[in-house]
């Protein structure tokens, strides 16, 4: 389960608090192990309009190996059933464990995410819509190493 965890962070570029609310009803896994999630609350996103994320086929595979069988399956039940407090604690756990040391948090897959699309040169502005950052304090903040 960590690794569709780290994995829907990354892609997903959510925060834990994000991923802590997911449930099966706001996943569609797609073909070739693609899938969308709406995400219905945010910070960024005071009115509740939602959005709707790409994920790509690692980590859509990866929802996939956990899902529930369908006869199982309550699409209203948490994703990873787990609080952002949790989800906090378990991405710390899973840097330590390789030797990646200390400072890995909750939201280490949205800042390293963003900070890998500020390599590869995509402009502030697209930077910004991708994370769902309203200020560009914040890509300043996250993206200077």
């Amino acid at each position: 389960m960590d690794f569709a965890l780290l994995s829907v962070l990354r892609d997903g570029l959510l925060r834990r608090s994000e991923a802590a609310a997911l449930t099966w009803s706001d996943v569609e896994l797609r073909d070739k192990g693609t899938a969308l999630i709406n995400v219905w609350r945010s910070k960024t996103d005071p009115e509740a309009e939602g959005v709707t994320l790409y994920i790509g086929p690692q980590a859509g595979e990866a929802l996939q190996a956990i899902k529930p069988a369908e006869e199982l399956l309550d699409r209203n039940i948490s994703v990873f059933g787990l609080s952002p407090r949790q989800i906090g604690r378990r991405v710390s756990a899973a840097a330590k464990a390789p030797g990646l040391g200390e400072g890995y948090t909750g939201h280490s897959g949205r800042v390293g995410m963003a900070q890998d699309l500020a390599k590869t040169g995509t402009e502030l502005p697209t930077l910004m819509t991708a994370v769902r950052w309203s200020s560009s304090t914040m890509p300043a903040r996250h993206t200077e190493r």
